[in-house]
């Protein structure tokens, strides 16, 4: 047998192995569709939790790229209920251009968001709000909760070239 055709088979049974390990591994697993918060070894004490929040987060739709052109991005804001017990309630999620004007209100009524779960808005890579693009985001709960972790993610993959980045917000108002 040739030198290259050795290695090759060496190569297939390598990766062969490796997917029945994996298959192995898999089916003596048991995965449960209820989720249990009781059942964490980690004790609830000492986390600061809030009842309602106002946040500023930016978001970068257009940033400057060549002197009198700028780099289109889409983008999305991820609202993520970190609380294992209580639902969220998000009462404003407003899009602001660079100049501080209203570009779009995202919600007409209150979204609930339940226990672990995220909300989704996003921007398309026409949205020219600029560089200085923000959106303020309020959502409230009835009990304490933990803080839900917010982030705005812009990102084109177009073309031969690929740019993503996230930003994180600032607290302007809250709850506690």
């Amino acid at each position: 047998m040739s030198y290259w055709i050795r290695i090759i088979l060496v190569f297939l049974m390598a990766v062969l192995a490796s997917c029945a390990d994996r298959e192995t591994g898999q089916a003596g697993s048991t995965v449960s569709r209820s989720f249990e918060p009781g059942a964490l070894l980690v004790p609830d004490k000492g986390v600061r939790k809030v009842r309602g929040q106002v946040l500023y987060m930016p978001v970068y739709s257009n940033i400057p790229f060549q002197k009198e052109k700028d780099y289109d991005l889409s983008a999305f804001l991820a609202i993520h209920n970190t609380d294992l017990k209580h639902r969220i309630k998000i009462t404003k999620v407003t899009l602001f251009n660079t100049n501080g004007k209203v570009v779009k209100q995202f919600l007409s009524g209150d979204h609930l968001l339940e226990p672990l779960a995220t909300a989704i808005y996003s921007i398309s890579q026409k949205e020219q709000s600029g560089a200085g693009a923000n959106f303020i985001v309020e959502w409230t709960a009835e009990n304490l909760v933990t803080e839900p972790l917010v982030e705005s993610i812009m990102k084109d993959l177009s073309g031969n070239l690929g740019i993503s980045f996230l930003s994180v917000g600032k607290v302007i108002r809250e709850i506690q």
